[in-house]
């Protein structure tokens, strides 16, 4: 028998129910550092825009002692930030699939599968006749809303009509070769 302690639940999947989430609190812990590096940060930025009469840029803050090791931190924490974001993402989808009851699941994926063994009893084969194929022409012969179409293999360019109004054109296009107009 699991203790209760150990049993996972629905509000915090992997983890006992008594006390929250290892990877919860990390996040909170990491979230108050970069909000006190950031008022770290702005006290800085205060500081440069009291001295110079502008706003800083980053470079302009990467040249300042005291910013660098802060910035630098920051973006080591918002790093950390994300890949825990991701990683208690992840853990959420495979708890989720992990929750969903296999067997009925089971039950819905076979649901159509009958108890017998679709390769027993007395199966009856019929051998295919082949007919001899069908050239282009005799094709035709059988299907004649084809005739004169592109499926109609005496089809050529020769058949097609242009209008004598700019068959002089085509004429100049194909320097006197084809039959147009």
């Amino acid at each position: 028998m699991i203790p209760k302690h150990l049993k996972v639940t629905d509000r915090q999947p992997f983890s006992s129910s008594k006390r929250p989430s290892i990877k919860m609190t990390k996040l909170n812990e990491i979230k108050t550092k970069i909000t006190s590096l950031d008022n770290d940060l702005t006290r800085i930025v205060s500081s440069y825009i009291a001295k110079h009469g502008k706003q800083p840029n980053e470079l302009d803050l990467m040249r300042d002692q005291s910013a660098v090791p802060l910035i630098t931190q920051r973006k080591k924490l918002v790093m950390q930030f994300k890949n825990l974001q991701e990683e208690v993402k992840y853990a959420e989808n495979i708890y989720q699939t992990i929750k969903d009851d296999p067997i009925k699941n089971a039950n819905r994926s076979f649901q159509g599968l009958r108890n017998t063994n679709p390769f027993s009893g007395k199966k009856e084969y019929k051998d295919v006749k082949s007919l001899p194929a069908l050239t282009p022409l005799r094709r035709i012969g059988h299907e004649t809303n084809k005739r004169g179409t592109l499926w109609d293999p005496r089809f050529n360019a020769g058949d097609v009509i242009v209008d004598p109004k700019i068959s002089r054109y085509y004429k100049k296009l194909t320097k006197g070769y084809g039959r147009f107009g």
